[in-house]
This record gives C-alpha cells, structure tokens and sequence, in this order.
C-alpha cells in the first residue's frame, strides 16, 4: 500500500491515530509513584532518595531536563509530550522493522495491531518512560536483525543501540544483550571487530552511568541503593526472593493477558495464512530470531520482576510484528483467491457484532469462533480469483477483528473475577481465570479513571484536613493514593511512611518525608517506635481491605473523610502498637 512506504504519510497517520486515542484520555497530574520520582529528577538526580527511583533512568531524565530547558515548565506536560511522541516513534520503529524482519507490508500492519493493544494504549497514557522501552526493543531489533542475515556493518551500531536503550532502562541492555550477542557472532566480521564493538557498549554506558553513579554519591552507593530495591522489588514479585506462594501463576497468566491477549483477534489472518507443507513461513531462522528477543525478557518477568502492564512492552512488539506478519501473509492468499462459503460465517460475525459492544467480552470467543470458520472456508473451498477484492477492503476485514477485540479489552468496565470453587481443578482454573482478569483490568481504561478519581479525592480532602489544623501528620501506610503523590502536590505537609520493609538487616523501617526531602529514617527491631506530636491531628491514608486498617480503627478514633481518615491525638503522652510499629506522642 502507498501510505505504507511513504514517511510522511505515516507520520501524519500515526500521529492523528495516537493523538486522538490518547491525548483526550490524558491524566491531569503526575500518575504514578513512578511519574513523581522523575518529576523531581529534573531538579537534582540521586538514586538513594528515589530522584528518581534505582536504577535510575539517566538518558530518560536528560530528555526531561532538555523540555524543562525548551520551558515546558510543568512535569505533568512534559511527561505527556514525551508520552505523545514516543509511541509515535514507537509505532514507526514498528512499520520499520516489521518491514524489515518479515518483508512486504508487515510492519505497517503490525504497527497498527500495537497502536490498539492494551498494554501500549495503557502506557502511551501513563508512562512515558515504559513507551520508550518499545522504540528500544524495535531499534535493537533491526540493528540486530540486519547482522543477523550476515551484514557485519551493523554490530556496532547494535551495540551502540543497545547501550543507548540500557541508559533509558538499564534492565533492556541485560534483556536484549543475548540477541545482540548471537546476531554478532552470525555477522560476517572477525573477533577483533566483535571486540571493538563491545568497547563501543561499554564506552556508550560510561557516558550515562558514571555520572549517575557520582550524582548518586558515588559507585558504592549506587550499587547499593539498586541491591535495596531489586531486593524489596522482587520480594513482592518473584519466588525466588521469597514471595508468597502462588505469585509465579498469577505472573504468569498476567503475562499472558500483556503480551499475547492480542493474538485472540488475529484468529482469521491466522487461519487464512496458514499453508499446508510450510506453515506461517516464518522459517527457522526467523523463529529463533523472536525467540532469542521475546524469551529472555519473559524469563526475567516471570521470575524477577514484573509489576506494571508497560514493562513488557519490549516483548509486546515482538508479538505485535508476528502478527502484521501474519495480516501481510493472509492479504496474499486473499489477493489470489475467494472462499465459496463465506456468507454464512460473514452472516454469524456480523450478528455478534451487532448485538455486541465495547463493554462486552461475551462476544470475543464467538467472534474468534467464526473468524477461524471463514479462515478455514479459504482452505476448503477456494476459487481462482486474482483482485477481486481490493486490497485496502481485504487489509479491513483482516485487521476489524484484532482491533475490535483490542478496543473492548482496554474499554470494558468490571475485569475482576473471583472463583467460588474452594479446591480441586475447578478451584486452579477459576484462580487461573481471575488472574487472567485482573491483567486485564490493570491496563484498562477503568484503571486509569478509577486512579484519578481516588487520588483526587485524596488529595482533595488530605489539603483540606492539614490546612484546618496546621501542624497536622500524615500516617500512610498501603493508603489508596502514593505516599509520593501526597509529598508532590501538599509539599507542606510532614508523610510518615510506613511500608513494611525489610532492608538491610530484616528490622521493620519508618521514613519521614516532607515533599521531596527524607528528614528522617528510623530502623530497628519491633516494635520499631515513631514519635508523632502530642495534641495534632493524624491523617491516615490507609487501605479499609487489610489488617492493618482494624488495627488502626480499633486503637484510634477514626473519622472518615471520603478516602482518607483523622484522629485527634490527646495533649498527654500515650502510644498504640501496631504490628511492627508503635506509635507514641
């Protein structure tokens, strides 16, 4: 297709399709702990008090400061136009090296199946920094690919490419380093010129890392701050870090939902692209070119770390080009011939669409259903019938499935589930199930609003409970908004941060904040004591769904205020045991 080789009219597409679909959609303030640990970055970087958070981002702070520098003054708009722009990129990278790894016009159509998918609709709104981890993972890619096929002049700037990528998030260097490796082994180039290449990553990460190190208080520091949260990280996410048991299934169906949810809509280009005797012509080489870029980064999710639907978007893209491959390859077979019975299933899809809407999952595996069936009428039943049908009108009705499919998986309302079953299989699969759902939901849209209107209303009411009593402390402790997010936007307020970490040393840890500045951290065995001051009111920002709230509200007076809570502490001394801590005044 014309628009799909020309550049300037895919700017012009990309960039309509990702400003109408997002721009309406953006947050209004900073929207993630995340998001708040960048925003004071621009003003002094250092790792150990999370400005921002380990490992520390150095190359995608400096796109920060170059827009504070242009006088976008407000973090909430530079993080927006970063986000705007790259998933532009992101979707270009994609025509790109989809072009380039599968020929034709794959690229074009999976740039078009990633514009929609969940996990990037979701970051392109919320984190402008996982966005990149896409225009990364393409990059790399290409480079990679180009040596790959032999082409020894593309080592280097693979290397570089990479380098490059591990200073906007250090873990993509580790990730994507194994296809980089092998790609320059199969290049046509000698030792001496692989080596120079390695010379060439390893200056590249100097010119970021070192001056991380040193804004961070030095190499010792730095590595140790990344140990501390790779450590507390992990403890959450990861098994092997000792977390509770089942969280390596939930990981894994949630990886699922990220990375391969889309594959559902691809059903019919699937089915019309397959050939008997050859497959999805993908060949060897190219499978263990996508193995070698998807796997290990899977690996690390599943067993290291994995939190937030866009850190998989460096897998997700991968998936994404499969199947503008997969679009590409149908197309042929349709140029070519048409199917005797495609009225019927036509008729069926056309029926569930009908009576269907963006809110509604119950159509997805009817539609999968009868998409396969009118694949399959291509194979049983085709006539000789070169351009009959044009390509844009074919190209629509390959592409109508995965879009749609796309849409209601970010658009629909009520993704969580609960099982009723108690044990036994019924009991594995419904665990599987709600797992599967409660991926879905946290890259949704419902996600994204149900966070701002908590965190507004917290915000809201925290300002006006501190501004009635000056003096006033905040006590939060798994409250529903980011302690960090409190901090950021009431930067008057002291934050006692009570979290539950274990680090250095297994005793219980309290940190006292007030807006960008740690004025205190306190560690010790427990009950570790936090000293507030007699006669203020207490803020608590809390989660009514754990333990530690009945705590709370059975040793304090609580008084709700919308999400949050206040109590009056007495003018004489006293203390309550909580858990691992015990407050005195």
């Amino acid at each position: 297709m014309r628009i799909a080789r020309n550049p300037w009219l895919l700017l012009t597409l990309f960039g309509l399709l990702v400003l109408a679909t997002r721009l309406p959609l953006a947050p209004g303030q900073l929207f993630t702990f995340d998001d708040v640990n960048l925003a004071y970055s621009i003003g002094h970087y250092d790792i150990r008090i999370s400005q921002p958070q380990p490992p520390g981002y150095p190359l995608f702070v400096l796109e920060m400061r170059i827009l504070h520098w242009l006088h976008f003054k407000r973090a909430e708009s530079i993080l927006l136009v970063l986000a705007l722009l790259g998933s532009i990129v992101a979707l270009l990278a994609a025509v790109y090296c989809g072009n380039l790894i599968f020929g034709g016009d794959s690229g074009f159509w999976g740039a078009l199946v990633l514009w929609l998918a969940p996990t990037f609709w979701h970051a392109g709104i919320t984190s402008a920094l996982r966005v990149q981890l896409a225009i990364v993972s393409l990059g790399v890619a290409a480079c990679c690919w180009k040596a790959w096929c032999g082409d020894g002049a593309w080592v280097t700037p693979g290397a570089i490419a990479l380098a490059i990528g591990a200073g906007i998030r250090p873990e993509t260097g580790v990730l994507l380093f194994p296809l980089w490796a092998v790609s320059a082994l199969r290049a046509k180039v000698g030792w001496p010129r692989r080596l120079r290449a390695l010379l060439w990553m390893a200056l590249t990460v100097l010119t970021w890392l070192l001056p991380a190190m040193l804004a961070s208080g030095g190499p010792l520091s730095f590595i140790r701050a990344n140990l501390d949260y790779i450590s507390d990280q992990a403890s959450v996410s990861s098994g092997l870090f000792g977390a509770a048991g089942g969280v390596w299934m939930r990981t894994f169906f949630r990886l699922v939902a990220w990375i391969f949810a889309i594959l559902l809509g691809l059903v019919l280009a699937a089915v019309v692209a397959w050939r008997r005797g050859e497959g999805w012509g993908v060949g060897r080489q190219r499978w263990a070119f996508l193995g070698l870029w998807l796997l290990p980064a899977f690996a690390f999710a599943l067993n290291v770390h994995v939190e937030d639907p866009g850190q998989t978007l460096i897998m997700v893209v991968v998936v994404a080009l499969f199947s503008g491959f997969l679009i590409e390859r149908a197309l042929g077979r349709i140029e070519s011939q048409v199917a005797r019975y495609l009225l019927l299933p036509m008729l069926v899809a056309a029926w569930i669409l009908g009576r269907a809407h963006l809110n509604d999952t119950g159509p997805l595996l009817g539609l999968a259903l009868t998409a396969a069936a009118a694949g399959a009428a291509f194979h049983f039943a085709p006539v000789r019938n070169p351009g009959v049908l044009p390509r844009w009108e074919a190209a629509l009705w390959l592409l109508a499935p995965v879009l749609y499919t796309n849409a209601i998986y970010f658009t629909h309302h009520g993704w969580y589930y609960r099982g009723s079953a108690s044990g036994g299989i019924a009991a594995a699969a419904g665990q599987a199930w709600a797992d599967l759902n409660s991926g879905f939901a946290l890259c949704s849209l419902d996600q994204v609003k149900d966070t701002l209107a908590v965190d507004d209303h917290s915000l809201r009411e925290t300002r006006r409970l501190a501004a009635e009593r000056p003096g006033s402390i905040v006590v939060w402790e798994h409250g529903l908004v980011a302690w960090r997010k409190v901090g950021y936007y009431l930067p008057g307020v002291k934050v006692f941060v009570l979290d539950h970490k274990m680090i250095r040393g297994g005793n219980p840890v309290a940190d006292l904040w007030q807006g960008a500045g740690l004025l205190a951290r306190q560690q010790g065995p427990a009950p570790l004591r936090v000293t507030l001051p007699a006669g203020a009111r207490v803020i608590w920002l809390l989660n009514p769904r754990t333990e530690f709230y009945e705590l709370v509200r059975q040793s304090f007076p609580l008084t709700a205020s919308g999400p949050v809570y206040y109590s009056e502490l007495p003018a004489a001394a006293g203390s309550r045991v909580l858990r691992e801590y015990e407050l005195a005044w």
